[in-house]
């Protein structure tokens, strides 16, 4: 690992991270302050207004009484799995593709680190900013539940719920990451990039919301993600070493398709 790159490439995106901790720490709160136990059945009666495939496609179809199901289902229903991966596709590309398309690797190639030890880099960066964006997020929503009900939430279940969070958007980013160092086109990478987390979140969408599509989930890195009955039963191994698995297989391939691969610069 290159300290001088990694502080380098930390420099050009520290402001991306900081704004997306801004937006999941404001809908954080503010998911969290709606939460009343004893209004919970008038929540269910205005769900139930809307259709329940809409519901389900949301989330938002077992939202539970407690507080640590509450805020798993609603808030890592969708919010927590859409902003990270937004998050995801864009840095995915700032620390490839684009420095490849822009001349900036010609610079770090330059320098007398390998190919190796400049795209671990990279990717090492790209996955503690993910952990970092969860971790102040984790912090700050426990904070905020102990101000606001005290005693309510149980952060061993919310820690269940965010630790597979994360393992999902690691695999997210992996994704992103994998194609940013396969094209040195950043516009190409930023596409199939893009392209494939979002359709397998559609796919999973999709599926959540007819019976008779149920078998998408069986091709997408969200169909065995189930916030809220990890925050009540834990997480499964086999799930945790499926991501885990994921993570590692494409991070190693980013690896050997960089080192391999032909750049014009």
């Amino acid at each position: 690992m290159s300290f001088p790159l990694f502080k380098s490439t930390l420099k050009r995106n520290w402001m991306l991270l900081i704004i997306f901790f801004m937006v999941l720490l404001l809908y954080s709160v503010e998911m969290i302050s709606m939460y009343n136990p004893e209004s919970m059945k008038q929540f269910d009666e205005m769900l139930e207004l809307l259709p329940k495939g809409l519901i389900d496609a949301m989330g938002f179809g077992k939202v539970a009484g407690d507080l640590s199901g509450y805020i798993a289902s609603t808030l890592y229903g969708m919010i927590m799995l859409v902003f990270p991966m937004i998050y995801c596709i864009i840095l995915g590309g700032r620390v490839v593709a684009r420095p490849v398309d822009s001349g900036y690797m010609a610079y770090y190639l330059s320098t007398p680190n390998s190919r190796t030890k400049i795209i671990m880099t990279q990717g090492i960066y790209a996955v503690l900013s993910i952990i970092v964006l969860f971790a102040v997020t984790f912090v700050s929503t426990v904070a905020a539940c102990n101000l606001m009900f005290p005693g309510k939430l149980v952060v061993s279940q919310y820690i269940n719920v965010v630790l597979i969070t994360l393992l999902v958007n690691l695999s997210v980013m992996m994704i992103c990451f994998f194609f940013s160092c396969l094209f040195s086109d950043a516009t190409k990478a930023m596409g199939f990039g893009s392209a494939v987390p979002i359709g397998f979140f559609l796919m999973t969408m999709i599926a959540n919301a007819s019976d008779k599509l149920k078998d998408l989930n069986n091709y997408s890195i969200y169909g065995l993600y189930d916030p809220t009955t990890i925050a009540h039963d834990g997480i499964p191994t086999g799930l945790m070493v499926f991501y885990i698995g994921l993570i590692v297989v494409l991070f190693t391939a980013s690896i050997l398709v960089f080192r391999k691969k032909n750049l014009s610069i």
